[in-house]
């Protein structure tokens, strides 16, 4: 049995007290109010995924209202109606409006148990779905974000190479794709080395506080090993074939090789190499 919160609304007490303990006897959890105003008053305090609900309430709402109303309201709620003069239109204008079942007085106790827990069960997968709607949607929000990032960056990255292809020089040239890589990351030592016919690296441009050689011979791909060249975590990553990028961290960094943005920005890089 789904332990989740039933509702019963109905006007006269002798019948709301009976089943309210009758239910309760058998497990379930319940309340119980005199009027559908009262029911939208509690419902908006508590969540209840099944509502039972008397047809004819003199003074107020009646059953039918009432199921209109939770329809408009708590779209999730399933409600239950019952009723001693159910009739064919009763029973059209009561599915119309959204009720889950109608149960005709007099009924057994039985009967109602039934009708509950296939509800019960019911509202319970509903939920379930809900929840996976949201998930789903949730992920579809931020794929849709990453993926708008990921445009922006590569329009940012696109007008960086065409603005190195207008310098003189391919140090000057390298520097705005050098600039959006340190800004991202930060490194402590940033250099770029072409890579010549014999193939060795030479170097092009150079950053940070320590002196980096003017010259590498024949590197294998992959990152160095500290001490390499004196950062505590050091990368020398190729650019194609036609050089290779050193970064130096004096502490260990957030910097992944594999990210989708330096990759990007790795093949622009390697762009401006081949055309300067």
């Amino acid at each position: 049995m789904i332990q989740a919160p039933i509702l019963i609304v109905d006007d006269d007490v002798e019948v709301r007290t009976t089943l309210l303990e009758a239910l309760e006897s058998q497990g379930y959890s319940a309340e119980a109010v005199a009027s559908g105003e009262a029911a939208l008053v509690r419902m908006a305090k508590r969540s209840f995924p099944v509502v039972v609900t008397d047809l004819h309430m003199p003074g107020g709402q009646t059953g039918l209202d009432l199921i209109g109303a939770i329809r408009q309201r708590f779209p999730d709620t399933l409600c239950v109606l019952i009723t001693a003069f159910a009739t064919l239109d009763t029973s059209i204008e009561a599915l119309k409006l959204g009720a889950y079942d109608l149960i005709q007085k007099p009924f057994r106790l039985a009967e109602m148990e039934v009708v509950l827990n296939r509800a019960l069960d019911h509202a319970s997968l509903l939920r379930k779905v809900r929840s996976y709607q949201e998930e789903l949607e949730a992920r579809i929000l931020s794929r849709t974000r990453d993926l708008q990032e990921a445009h922006q960056e590569a329009m940012v990255l696109c007008d960086l190479s065409l603005q190195a292809l207008e310098t003189r020089s391919v140090s000057k040239a390298l520097d705005p794709l050098l600039d959006c890589l340190a800004a991202r990351w930060a490194p402590d030592g940033l250099a770029c080395y072409r890579r010549a016919e014999d193939g060795n690296l030479y170097l092009l441009t150079v950053r940070g506080p320590r002196t980096l050689p003017p010259g590498l011979d024949r590197p294998h791909a992959g990152p160095l090993k500290a001490p390499g060249l004196g950062y505590v975590e050091e990368h020398l990553l190729p650019l194609g074939n036609v050089g290779w990028l050193y970064l130096g961290f004096e502490a260990r960094s957030s910097f992944i090789e594999t990210d989708s943005f330096f990759l990007l920005l790795a093949r622009h890089l390697e762009l401006v190499l081949r055309v300067r």
